[in-house]
Parts: C-alpha cells; sequence; structure tokens
C-alpha cells in the first residue's frame, strides 16, 4: 500500500525533488556502466538484458556483475519495503530515514571506491563491492518511490515516458498538471547521465559523493518544507 503524502499542488515541494532524484539515478548508472564493467544498478531491465544476452554467447558482458547488481537491487528494496512498513504513520521521518539509509550506502560505495580504477579488463573485488553497495542503496530508493505512490517513479523512466505520450493530445488523452514534470524526469535522467559521464574523469568516488549528496539533500529539503510538515500534520 502506498503511503500518500499530499500536498496543495502550487506548493508541493515533491516532483521537484523527484526530478532532481532522477537526475541521480543518471550520475549513479553512469558511474556503473561506464566505470563498473557494463552493468546497471539503479535500472534492473539493462541488467536483465544484460543476461539473457550472456546466456545466449554475447561477448564483452559481465554476467556476474550484474547478478551482483540484480541481488543486491532485490536486498535494498527489500529493507525500503519494510522500513516503510514500519515507519507507515510517519511519512516525514520514513522519507528521511530512506534517503539516510541509501545516502550512507552510496557513501560507503564512494569509499570502497577511493583509488579504484574504471573497469578496463576483469572486475576487481572492490569493483563488485561497489556494485552491490550503489545496487542495495538504488533499491531502497526505490521501493520507498513506489511505496510513496507519487507520480514520478525515479528508476521507471520508461514508464514516465509512456505516461507522457497517453496523456498527451497526440496520444489521445488529456494534458493534466503532472506533463511538465515528467517531461522535466525526462530531461532530468538524460542530465545525469551526463554529468555522470564528467564526474567520472574525477573519479569513481567523487561521482558517488556526489549522487550520495544529491539524495540526502534532496529528500532532506523536502522534508525540511514547510508542506511537507502540513502534509503530515493533515493525515493523522
Amino acid at each position: 500500500m502506498s503511503v500518500p503524502v499530499p500536498v496543495p499542488a502550487r506548493s508541493d515541494p515533491l516532483p521537484k525533488a523527484l526530478i532532481v532524484l532522477t537526475a541521480v539515478t543518471g550520475i549513479v548508472d553512469a558511474v556503473a556502466f561506464l566505470g563498473l564493467g557494463q552493468v546497471f544498478t539503479a535500472f534492473m531491465t539493462g541488467n536483465i538484458l544484460f543476461l539473457g544476452f550472456a546466456v545466449a554467447g554475447g561477448e564483452g558482458l559481465t554476467p556476474l556483475g550484474s547478478l551482483t547488481a540484480l541481488a543486491g537491487f532485490a536486498v535494498g528494496a527489500v529493507a525500503g519495503s519494510r522500513l516503510g512498513v514500519a515507519t507507515a504513520d510517519r511519512p516525514r521521518r520514513w522519507l528521511l530515514a530512506s534517503a539516510t539509509l541509501a545516502s550512507t550506502l552510496l557513501a560507503a560505495a564512494a569509499l570502497t571506491a577511493i583509488g579504484l580504477e574504471t573497469v578496463r579488463g576483469g572486475l576487481a573485488p572492490r569493483h563488485y563491492a561497489v556494485i552491490a553497495l550503489t545496487a542495495l542503496a538504488m533499491g531502497v530508493r526505490s521501493a520507498t518511490m513506489w511505496r510513496l505512490g507519487a507520480g514520478l517513479n525515479t528508476t521507471l523512466v520508461t514508464g514516465t515516458l509512456v505516461t507522457w505520450i497517453r496523456r498527451s493530445t497526440l496520444g489521445g488523452g488529456t494534458p493534466d498538471t503532472s506533463q511538465p514534470y515528467r517531461v522535466a524526469a525526462l530531461v532530468a535522467v538524460f542530465a545525469g547521465a551526463a554529468v555522470g559521464t564528467l564526474l567520472l574523469r574525477a573519479g569513481l568516488a567523487v561521482a558517488l559523493s556526489v549522487a550520495a549528496a544529491g539524495v540526502l539533500a534532496c529528500i532532506g529539503g523536502y522534508v525540511a518544507h514547510p508542506a511537507s510538515r502540513r502534509s503530515e500534520a493533515c493525515a493523522r
């Protein structure tokens, strides 16, 4: 069951926070794909495809890396879901706890990645550790976004694209007030991927540190916003 966080539309800071988180997703998967051996730690569809390619004899893939990411993401999603159940009566506390956990895992990944080179050949043990920690963080955050029941999901960009088309006049729908946010989310993941690629030039640790700070600052800012406080008061 989703935990709604209703806020008056005009003052709702949540969509903006979700757009920033979507950009962070782009950063994280730029790091994963370009720096950790062509795996994804946020968008799990890619890993499932890579495993299928590998089973069929595809070359240049790292199936163990994809399996590590999938396993880490699943464990993170379980943790994020259980955290939501345990704190269902305190939405702001739940969101802050989830963001703190996700950013801590990303920070741990950044610390593990200090001095670690991007993958040029096979994956080293520390590469797998970074993959696992990053996927854990993304699993926690993705489960939180699903439970939140928001109009945007920060790791389901295909769904955002389809919803934008379905709601558009061209798609035969009726545009709603969330359409601009959906477009912004698509742009955000593109921009995040570009920023993540640039950050990789400074190293894996730097890029992951930026992602960790982005998650905590974004959700922390939302929780501190007066509108979110009013929302929680109304829900009681």
